[in-house]
C-alpha cells in the first residue's frame, strides 16, 4: 500500500515540475501561464509582464510570496490545506513544509465507542436475492442508532416521501426493534450518491437551499414525516453540493448552511429534540464544497463515509490509475480525517464510517496480485451484490471458506485481501476493524457507523466482530420472564456486624480498618484455637470510620466513644479494670447501633433501662463480649422507642453453622450466621442460669435482620412492561377479530420478501366474523400496528429474547383457534424459508385469517409433500410449504392458495378447476427475465383469460372465478394469471431433471393473481396483462414456494397418497397437462436457452448439455430470429402460435376514466381547473 501512496506523491511532483515545460506564444502551457522565457509556472513572473499566452490562468491559491490577489483564484486553500510554492493545494509534506496537521490525542481505553450506528438499505430485500435484511431482523443489543435510508423529496413541491409503497410499509415496521429495544434510535436519511445523478432530482438539494420557502416545505413534510413514523433524527446525504460533475451549483457552498441552520432550529425547538446528522465525503475533492466550520454548528455530529476510496472508477483516472488498493485503506482515510483537524472539527462530533462490502478488481494478470499491482475492470459481480466490482463482506467470506483462502493482512492499510485466479479484492474483519478503531480512539473519536448493515448475513458475523473490536458488549437481554406467585424474598442485610471468631466477612461486606493503623477492627474475645473476629460493613455502602477508643497504660481503661460516634463492641485486651470500646461513626450501616447501648457496670451491676432507652433486648453477664463481668446482677441492652427492626428477631446459639468444633459439646463458639447481628455473649448457659453448656466460649445473642417485602402488583402471570402491552393488544384483537379485517380494512402485505407493493384496502373473512363476534365498532390502527410488529418479532428475534411473548401468543391467541398457530409451530414454518417469506405478512395474515389459517397451513404441507423434491436426491422430503407472493413486480394481496374465505375470493382449487374443464383459456406465455430480488433467472408468465374464448368478453356465470368483492365498484377480472420462476443456479437448483425417457422442468415458486387491463407494447416487448391498473379492483396474487433446497418437477407422475383432497388432484391434472401440451417442457425452455443437445424424442439431453446457458434478453432465438423474451405465444397441436390473440379494447370505464385523466392534465399545464 505504501508504494502506491508515493507514486501518488511522485504525480503531484511530476505536475509541478511540468510547470517548468517549455512554452512560446504559439504553444501554450499544459498548466500555467507561460512567460516571457518561455516557461510554465503561476504568479507575476509567469502571469505579469512579459508573459506569452495563458496570461489570465490562476493558480489555486497563495504562497504568501505574491504581493497580489490577482494572481490566484483564493488566498487561502480550501479546508485550510497548505498552498505549495508553486500555487497548489495538498497535504503531502512537498506542500506543507514541515508545518504538520496536529491532530487530536487521547489514550485509547480513554474513549470508549458510544455509538454504534447502522445505515438500513430500504431496497436489501427487494434488489438483491440473498444477504438481505428484513426490518424485524435488525439484531438486538449491538447498534445505538438506526439510520433509515432513503426517503426521496419531491422536485416539484419540495416535500420528502417515502418514494414507493414498499419503502413506507418498512417505515412503519423499523421500529419494531425499539419494541425490545427502547432506547436505540431511528433514522431518516434523505439524498444518497443516485438522488443527484441525473433525472428529476439531481438539482433538488440546491433548489431546497436556495430558497428559504422550499426551505420550509421541505421542513415542514419532513416533521409530518417524522411524527408519522416516529423517526428520531434526520440525516442529510447531499452527494454533493458545488461540484459540478454532481449537478451542483457555486451557491450551493453558502446556501447548504442557511438550509442546515434553518433544520437545526426546527429540530431543536418547539418540542421536537430530534437529532440532526450530515454526511461527509473522505474525498478532498468533494469535501472542500462543504463549509465544515459552519455546519458543525449545526449538526450533532458528521457521518464521514471511509470507505470508496478506491475503485473501478480509477481506471481511468489520471491521478490514481489503474492500480490494485483498498477502498478502506487506512493511510488514506487518515488524510481525510485531517481535513476535519485542520478545521478544528470536535472529535465527538465525528462518527467514522466502517463497511460490510468492498471493492473488487480484476488483474491485468493473475501472477501480479499484490496492492500497485495492474486492474483490467471491476471484479466479477457477486452473486448477492449483482453488482460488477462490489462484493459483500458476506460474499468474501463464502469464497475463502469454498476456495480454502488464506487472508493476507495489510498492517498499516488496516486491510486484509484474498486473490484468485484474476480476481482481488481487501475487506475488513475483526483484526482490520480493531486496528482502524485503536487509531481513531487515540484520536478522541467516539462514534463509528456502518454502510451497510443490511449487507449482514442472518447470524450477523460483522456487527458481532465490529463490537468486539471497538470495545463493546452486546446488550443484555430485557427481562420478560413470566413473573412468580409473589413471595418475600430475602434482602441483603444493610447493617455491619462481627464475622465471629472462625470465619471472614460474609458476601457483599468487607473489613473495616482501624482508623489510623494498617490493621482491621479485630477482636479476640471469646475466641479459642487462636480465632479472631473481624468488624465487618456492606461493600455498597459509606464505611464507618472506626477505631478502639478508651484504653490506658495504666490499665485503668475509660470506655466510651465520641460524639458523632456509636458503640459496635467492648474489649478487655489491655485492661486491668473496665474496658475498651469500637467506636465508629455513625453511618447508615451502625445506625442501629446507634439506636442502643448497655446499661449496668461491674461489679454491681443492677441499673434498669432508662426512660429514652426503655426497650430491653436482652440481659447478660458481660454484655457484648468485652466487658468486665457482673458480679451481681445483669447488664441489660437497652434501645429506643421504636426499637432497630434489626434487634427485634433474636435468639441464643451455641454453635455456628457450620461448627467450628461439631464433636466437643461442651465448647461455646461465640458465633452467629453469616445473615445474622451478634449483640451479645453469655458464658453461663442463658436458659438454665447454670454453669453448664460452656467450658470454653460463650453463647452468642443473634439478631435476624427483617425480611424486606417485595412490593405487590397484579395477579398478571405475564412479566415486564412489553409483555403486558402485548398481553392487552392480544385481549383486545380477541375481544374484536374481524376489527382489521372489516373495519381497519388492514393490507395484508405481501408474503414474499422482494416485492414492490402497491397498498389496497381489503376485506377478509367478514361475513363468518360477523356471525361469530359481530361488527367491531372501537378497534385502532394504532393497536393493530403494534400488535403485529411485536408478533412478527416473535418470529424473528433469536428465540431466547422473546420466549415469554410466545407464552402470551399460545395463551391468548392460539390455544383458542388452532394448534398449528402456535409460536413455535409459525416460527418453524417462517425459517423454512427465511429469505423468501416475509414475516409481518404471514402474521397479518393469520390474523386476518384465524379461522382458516391453520387448515390452510397444514394443507400447503401436505401439497409441499406431494410436489417438492429434494435436489439433492430428487427425494421427497418432509418439509412446510410456504405460501407466498411474487419476488418482484406483484401487488399486495391476501393468502388464497391455502384456503379462500366467504367473501367472493375463488380458491386455487376452483381457478385450476376452470382451467381443466375449460372456461379458463390460455390467451398467452412469454418467458421473462427476473434480476435482483429473491431470486434471479427465467420467469414464464402465463395468462388464462377468463372465459372459453380467449379475447372475447364473458358474462357473469364465470364470475365464480373472478373475485367479486372489489372496492368501489372497480372492474372485473378478465385474466388470471400464473408466474413459474426458475432459479438460474443450476448447481444449487438443477432446474431440468431427466427421468423415465422424459426431460422436466423444476420450478421453485409459483404465484398467481387476478388481473383487468393490459399494457401496450413496453420496451421493444409485446403486451402484458397488468395487475394493479386498477386501484379500484384488487389483484389477488399469491402462490407457493418449495424450501430453498426443494423443486416442482412439472409434469412428473406425482402418485397422490390416500385423503388427498381436491386443490392436490387438479394441481397434478393441471401441471401434467402444462408439460404435455409444451407450455412447461424441453420445446418451451429452448426458447430462451444455448447449446442445448436434444434426444430423439424432441427433449433435452442433460448430461450432454453441460454448456448451456440462458440467452441474454436481447439475444436472437436462432429459429425464430428475435427475442423470445419479447414474444407473446400459445401452443396448438405441438407448434408455437407466436403473437396470438391482441388484447381486447378497454372496457367503456376505464377508456373514460384515461380520457379524463387526460383531460385533468392537459388543464393543470395550462393552469386551468380542466373542466369536461
Amino acid at each position: 500500500m505504501a508504494k502506491l501512496l508515493l507514486l501518488f506523491v511522485a504525480l503531484l511532483f511530476q505536475l509541478q515540475l511540468s510547470l517548468q515545460q517549455e512554452c512560446s506564444a504559439s504553444s501554450l502551457c499544459p498548466i500555467g501561464c507561460c512567460s516571457s522565457a518561455g516557461f510554465c509556472g503561476f504568479g507575476p513572473d509567469f502571469c505579469g509582464t512579459g508573459c506569452q499566452s495563458g496570461c489570465d490562468r490562476k493558480a489555486d491559491c497563495n504562497p504568501g510570496t505574491w504581493n497580489s490577489t490577482k494572481w490566484s483564484k483564493s488566498e487561502k486553500c480550501p479546508l485550510n490545506v497548505c498552498c505549495s510554492k508553486y500555487g497548489f493545494c495538498g497535504t503531502t509534506e512537498e506542500f506543507c513544509q514541515g508545518n504538520p496537521v496536529k491532530r487530536p490525542s487521547c489514550s485509547v481505553d480513554s474513549v470508549p465507542i458510544t455509538r454504534v450506528i447502522g445505515y438500513y438499505e430500504a431496497w436489501s430485500t427487494t434488489n438483491r436475492p440473498c444477504y438481505g435484511m428484513l426490518p424485524e431482523q435488525i439484531p438486538y443489543g449491538y447498534y445505538t442508532d438506526v439510520i433509515f435510508s432513503f426517503a426521496t423529496i419531491d422536485p416539484n413541491s419540495f416535500e420528502i416521501k417515502a418514494g414507493d409503497s414498499k419503502t413506507a410499509d418498512y417505515m412503519q415496521r423499523i421500529s419494531a426493534i425499539k419494541l425490545i429495544q427502547p432506547d436505540i434510535r431511528i433514522w431518516i436519511a434523505v439524498g444518497g450518491w443516485a438522488f443527484n445523478d441525473p433525472g428529476p432530482t439531481q438539482t433538488t438539494f440546491s433548489d431546497i437551499a436556495a430558497s428559504s420557502a422550499n426551505t420550509k416545505k421541505f421542513i415542514d413534510s419532513l416533521v409530518q414525516l417524522m411524527n408519522k413514523y416516529g423517526f428520531d433524527g434526520i440525516d442529510i446525504d447531499w452527494e454533493y453540493p458545488v461540484a459540478e460533475d454532481r449537478s451542483g451549483r457555486g451557491t450551493d457552498y453558502k446556501n447548504f448552511v442557511t438550509f442546515q441552520k434553518a433544520l437545526y432550529d426546527r429540530m431543536k425547538g418547539g418540542g421536537l429534540k430530534k437529532q440532526v446528522s450530515l454526511t461527509l465525503p473522505a474525498s478532498y475533492w468533494y469535501l472542500q464544497h462543504f463549509d465544515i466550520v459552519n455546519l458543525e454548528k449545526y449538526v450533532d455530529w458528521f457521518n464521514i463515509m471511509s470507505y470508496d476510496m478506491h475503485g473501478s472508477w480509477d481506471i481511468d483516472n489520471k491521478w490514481t490509475g489503474p492500480f490494485v488498493n483498498s477502498h478502506s485503506n487506512m493511510t488514506e482515510i487518515q488524510q481525510a480525517l485531517d481535513l476535519l483537524w485542520r478545521n478544528n472539527i470536535k472529535p465527538a462530533k465525528v462518527t467514522f464510517g466502517m463497511a460490510f462490502y468492498s471493492r473488487s478488481f480484476a488483474l491485468t494478470s493473475s501472477s501480479c496480485n499484490t496492492p500497485g499491482c495492474g486492474i483490467s475492470s471491476g471484479g466479477n459481480a457477486g452473486k448477492c451484490s449483482g453488482t460488477t466490482g462490489v462484493l459483500l463482506h458476506a460474499e468474501i467470506q463464502d469464497e475463502i471458506a469454498a476456495r480454502k483462502l488464506t487472508p493476507t493482512l495489510h498492517r498499516e492499510a488496516a486491510v486484509k485481501s484474498v486473490s484468485w485466479g484474476d480476481q482481488w479484492v481487501s475487506f475488513d474483519d475483526a483484526a482490520t476493524w480493531r486496528l482502524k478503531a485503536n487509531i481513531i480512539r487515540g484520536q478522541c473519536i467516539p462514534g463509528v457507523m456502518v454502510w451497510a448493515m443490511s449487507q449482514d448475513d442472518k447470524d450477523g458475523t460483522n456487527i458481532k466482530a465490529l463490537t468486539s473490536s471497538v470495545g463493546r458488549k452486546q446488550m443484555a437481554v430485557p427481562n420478560f420472564t413470566i413473573k412468580q406467585p409473589v413471595r418475600d424474598l430475602p434482602q441483603p442485610v444493610k447493617t455491619c456486624r462481627w464475622s465471629g471468631c472462625y470465619s471472614g466477612c460474609p458476601d457483599g461486606f468487607k473489613a473495616v480498618q482501624r482508623d489510623g493503623h494498617k490493621e482491621a477492627m479485630l477482636s479476640t474475645e471469646n475466641c479459642l484455637a487462636d480465632g479472631m473476629s473481624v468488624f465487618c460493613c456492606p461493600s455498597d455502602q459509606d464505611l464507618p470510620v472506626c477505631t478502639w477508643r478508651g484504653h490506658r497504660n495504666s490499665g485503668a481503661c475509660q470506655p466510651g466513644c465520641n460524639s458523632g460516634e456509636v458503640s459496635v463492641g467492648s474489649l478487655r485486651v489491655g485492661c486491668s479494670s473496665r474496658h475498651q470500646s469500637a467506636c465508629c461513626t455513625n453511618v447508615g450501616s451502625t445506625s442501629s447501633y446507634g439506636m442502643c447501648k448497655w446499661v449496668g457496670e461491674a461489679p454491681t451491676c443492677n441499673k434498669g433501662c432508662p426512660s429514652d432507652f426503655p426497650n430491653k433486648i436482652v440481659s447478660t453477664n458481660t454484655a457484648d463480649g468485652g466487658e468486665q463481668p457482673c458480679v451481681s446482677g445483669n447488664k441489660h441492652y437497652c434501645c429506643q422507642n421504636p426499637t432497630p427492626a434489626d434487634f427485634t428477631n433474636c435468639e441464643w446459639v451455641k454453635k455456628g453453622n457450620p461448627a467450628k468444633f461439631p464433636d466437643k459439646d461442651f465448647i461455646c463458639e461465640d458465633v452467629c450466621g453469616s445473615d445474622r447481628i451478634k449483640v451479645a455473649t453469655e458464658v453461663t448457659n442463658p436458659y438454665s442460669g447454670t454453669n453448664s453448656g460452656c467450658f470454653g466460649g460463650a453463647w452468642a445473642y443473634c439478631c435476624k435482620p427483617p425480611v424486606a417485602l417485595v412490593p405487590r402488583g397484579d395477579d398478571d402471570p405475564y412479566g415486564g412492561v412489553q409483555n403486558k402491552e402485548f398481553q392487552t393488544l392480544l385481549e383486545d384483537y380477541m375481544q374484536n377479530p374481524t376489527c382489521p379485517a372489516t373495519v381497519l380494512f388492514i393490507d395484508p402485505g405481501d408474503m414474499f420478501t422482494g416485492a414492490a407493493n402497491q397498498k389496497r384496502s381489503l376485506e377478509l373473512e367478514a361475513a363468518e366474523h360477523r356471525v361469530l363476534y359481530g361488527r367491531a365498532k372501537d378497534c385502532k390502527l394504532d393497536h393493530y400496528i403494534r400488535l403485529t410488529q411485536y408478533a412478527a418479532l416473535m418470529l424473528t428475534a433469536a428465540a431466547n429474547v422473546l420466549k415469554q411473548f410466545s407464552v402470551v401468543w399460545n395463551d391468548i391467541f392460539a390455544g383458542h383457534y388452532d394448534t398449528e398457530l402456535e409460536a413455535d409451530n409459525l416460527r418453524t414454518y417462517f425459517n423454512r424459508h427465511p429469505d423468501i417469506l416475509d414475516p409481518h405478512s404471514l402474521i397479518n395474515y393469520v390474523l386476518l385469517n384465524p379461522l382458516r389459517a391453520g387448515p390452510g397451513i397444514r394443507q400447503n404441507q401436505r401439497t409441499e409433500e406431494m410436489f417438492c423434491h429434494y435436489v439433492g436426491t430428487r427425494r421427497k422430503r418432509d418439509v412446510q410449504l410456504r405460501s407466498s407472493s411474487t419476488a418482484v413486480e406483484l401487488a399486495s394481496r391476501h393468502v388464497w392458495w391455502m384456503e379462500a374465505g366467504n367473501n367472493g375470493q375463488p380458491s386455487m382449487a376452483v381457478i385450476l378447476e376452470g382451467i381443466l374443464n375449460g372456461d379458463l383459456s390460455p390467451h398467452y406465455a412469454r418467458w421473462q427475465w427476473i434480476d435482483g430480488a429473491r431470486r434471479t433467472g427465467p420467469m414464464l408468465e402465463m395468462a388464462y383469460w377468463i372465459g372459453p374464448n380467449a379475447g372475447q368478453p364473458s358474462g357473469s356465470q364465470y364470475d365464480r372465478y373472478r373475485d367479486t368483492h372489489t372496492l368501489n365498484h372497480g372492474e372485473p377480472d378478465r385474466w388470471v394469471v400464473f408466474h413459474f420462476h426458475i432459479n438460474a443456479d443450476f448447481n444449487s437448483y438443477p432446474y431440468l431433471w431427466e427421468t423415465n425417457g422424459h426431460t422436466y422442468i423444476g420450478v421453485q415458486s409459483i404465484q398467481v393473481f387476478h388481473a383487468h387491463e393490459s399494457t401496450g407494447p413496453t420496451n421493444g416487448g409485446a403486451w402484458r396483462v397488468q395487475g394493479n391498473s386498477n386501484a379500484d379492483a384488487r389483484t389477488q396474487r399469491d402462490g407457493f414456494v418449495c424450501p430453498e433446497d426443494e423443486l416442482w418437477y412439472i409434469g412428473t407422475d406425482e402418485g397422490l397418497p390416500s385423503g388427498s383432497d381436491q386443490l392436490q388432484r387438479n394441481l397434478r391434472q393441471w401441471a401434467q397437462n402444462l408439460f404435455n401440451e409444451g407450455y412447461l417442457s424441453s420445446e418451451s425452455i429452448a426458447l430462451i436457452m444455448r447449446d442445448l443437445t436434444f434426444y430423439n424424442n424432441g427433449e433435452i439431453n442433460v448430461q450432454d448439455s453441460s454448456n448451456a446457458d440462458f440467452m441474454s434478453y436481447w439475444a436472437p432465438n436462432p429459429r425464430y430470429q428475435q427475442s423470445m423474451y419479447t414474444i407473446n405465444w400459445v401452443r396448438r397441436y405441438d407448434t408455437f402460435i407466436l403473437s396470438p390473440t391482441e388484447p381486447p379494447p378497454q372496457s367503456p370505464t376505464r377508456k373514460r376514466n384515461q380520457e379524463e385523466k387526460e383531460i385533468r392534465s392537459v388543464g393543470e399545464r395550462i393552469g386551468g381547473e380542466g373542466k369536461w
